[in-house]
């Protein structure tokens, strides 16, 4: 038979005290919270939040500046309680229980930006019952519309790697000529259709700047340069012929008198304006460290360059022909054989050529003059 055993007093306060708490712990884990009662338990903290936000009010209010602080220190608070003092200043006109519905991250957002959020705060002054979809509905009406930025199309688009790099839509015509001569170009010329594409750009480039003028009419052009071949002799017959809708890189200059084309080849100075054309052409030949210099004063004085050219010594000669681009070199060469009637440097790389019995002459970049001179070798 089983023995009794007895308690002091203190003993039996301490099991029963033990007994309690098994009791409230065993009721919390076999009675979890359902859904609803967490949200019956969010409005209950919105509004401690409230009532808190108003005590902190009074509390600092009522009390010094030093006894507030020791206040806050109490529970370890320094600067914890600023967004609170903001929520009792919005919302003192209401009651913790006209808020209850709004959830706190909510609460604060309104209470942190009082001036941005101020037509909805007025709005729920007047509102017959607050909630959280009256809330989210006030601050999406009193939002701005995005304004719909309308892209311009472009042409660039990025590889995997992030470079960039332009892709021209396609192209839709009836008669599908943009695409049939692109075509033509890059069969016969050896090009790629970038390069075709590169070098029209180019050109409608150098027209909307001006440097690509139609001449309607025959006279000659100033600053037109037909280039020379030096290795011909004076005897030479130079074709001079302009023809109508003739392309030219430079405008037309009006040469008045001298000292105008002097101007264009070198500064002004009044020792070297007192010199012949000829004179100056043949200082510019001797002097000059580029082609393009030669390319200008050839320009200017043209009628002078055949003269300027045999005054030269051989060795100066040589020299020119030094600083001759290798594109106006074989172009000489294709002159000489009969080839062409006459070639003009428009610029760098780019040459205006006519071909023998052709009125009108063709631009040809330096990328395929070696496939324009063999197509008129395999003409010829």
């Amino acid at each position: 038979m089983p023995q009794l055993q007895a308690f002091t007093p203190n003993e039996q306060i301490l099991a029963q005290r033990e007994f309690n708490q098994y009791i409230f712990a065993q009721a919390n884990a076999i009675a979890p919270e359902t859904p609803g009662d967490s949200f019956d338990t969010l409005a209950q903290a919105t509004q401690n939040i409230l009532t808190h936000a108003m005590m902190l009010a009074q509390q600092k209010e009522h009390l010094s500046k030093r006894e507030y602080k020791k206040r806050l220190l109490q529970y370890g608070w320094k600067n914890e309680d600023r967004p609170y003092l903001k929520v009792a200043e919005v919302f003192k006109h209401f009651s913790s229980q006209d808020l209850a519905q709004i959830e706190p991250a909510t609460l604060f957002r309104l209470a942190n930006n009082p001036k941005k959020y101020q037509s909805v705060i007025n709005q729920l002054l007047s509102s017959p019952e607050i909630t959280q979809q009256t809330v989210r509905d006030l601050i999406a009406q009193q939002q701005p519309p995005k304004e719909s930025k309308q892209e311009l199309p472009s042409i660039w688009r990025r590889t995997k790697n992030g470079r960039r790099y332009c892709q021209i839509p396609p192209i839709h015509e009836s008669d599908e000529r943009t695409g049939t001569t692109l075509q033509k170009m890059i069969d016969e010329e050896g090009l790629t259709a970038q390069r075709v594409v590169a070098e029209a750009i180019a050109l409608r480039q150098a027209y909307m700047e001006g440097r690509l003028v139609l001449v309607e009419n025959s006279k000659p052009s100033g600053e037109e340069v037909w280039v020379e071949d030096f290795n011909t002799n004076a005897n030479t017959e130079v074709s001079k012929e302009n023809t109508v809708g003739e392309w030219t890189f430079e405008p037309e200059l009006e040469k008045d008198n001298f000292t105008k084309d002097c101007d264009a080849i070198v500064e002004l100075q009044p020792d070297r304006c007192t010199q012949s054309p000829v004179e100056l052409l043949i200082e510019t030949l001797q002097n000059a460290n580029t082609w393009e210099q030669i390319r200008v004063a050839v320009a200017v004085l043209k009628d002078y360059k055949q003269e300027a050219w045999m005054a030269l010594t051989p060795v100066e000669k040589k020299r020119v022909r030094g600083l001759m681009p290798i594109e106006v070199k074989k172009l000489s060469r294709a002159k000489k054989a009969g080839l062409i009637v006459d070639f003009q440097e428009l610029r760098e790389g780019v040459y205006q050529v006519r071909r023998m019995g052709n009125v009108l002459a063709e631009v040809v970049s330096s990328s395929r003059l070696d496939t324009f001179v063999a197509q008129l070798r395999g003409n010829g």
